[in-house]
């Protein structure tokens, strides 16, 4: 008599229970002004990309968000093609994964050096344009002056006298 009963609670305890993704597939709630890092971005929500450098790029998202992400290592040769292809079956680009730089070839695009991502920092338009901005400028350099003989003790007299001898 208690069996069916006891059946119909476990099977209410178990419909009942919340059911949630696992970190990794969560959905990202693209609005939150939280710390601004996420670990994955939604690939239907990225209008198009821009590489800085072999170290950085900026994912641009629908609406006005923009998502730097800076490589844990160079990339070669990412910077000189402006170009990478990536491969994903779960609908987002996640930290960790592997992009590849695509080079031109006599016979169209060929996939060369692979790199892996690091994690999405949520930026704004101004920081975007000032990353933009640092990348394409070269740097300054600032040469010291020259110090005075007497500054560093050289006296006339005494280089005169040591190259006669």
């Amino acid at each position: 008599m208690y069996k069916p009963i006891l059946k119909f609670l476990c099977v209410i305890a178990i419909v009942s229970t919340p059911i949630s993704a696992p970190p990794s597939m969560a959905q990202e709630d693209e609005s939150d002004p939280g710390e601004g890092m996420r670990d994955c971005i939604r690939l239907r929500t990225v209008r198009r990309t821009e590489v800085l450098n072999d170290l950085n790029i900026l994912f641009h998202m629908v609406g006005s968000t923009v998502y730097h992400n800076i490589l844990p290592r160079r990339c070669s040769g990412l910077a000189r093609e402006d170009r990478f292809s990536y491969k994903s079956s779960i609908g987002q680009l996640c930290r960790q994964d592997m992009i590849r730089v695509l080079y031109n070839d006599p016979f169209g695009l060929s996939e060369g050096n692979s790199c892996r991502l690091g994690a999405f920092h949520k930026i704004t338009k101004e920081d975007a344009l000032a990353l933009k901005e640092g990348t394409h400028q070269r740097p300054r350099s600032n040469p010291l002056p020259m110090p005075t003989p007497e500054e560093v003790g050289a006296d006339d007299d005494e280089t005169s006298e040591e190259s006669r001898r």
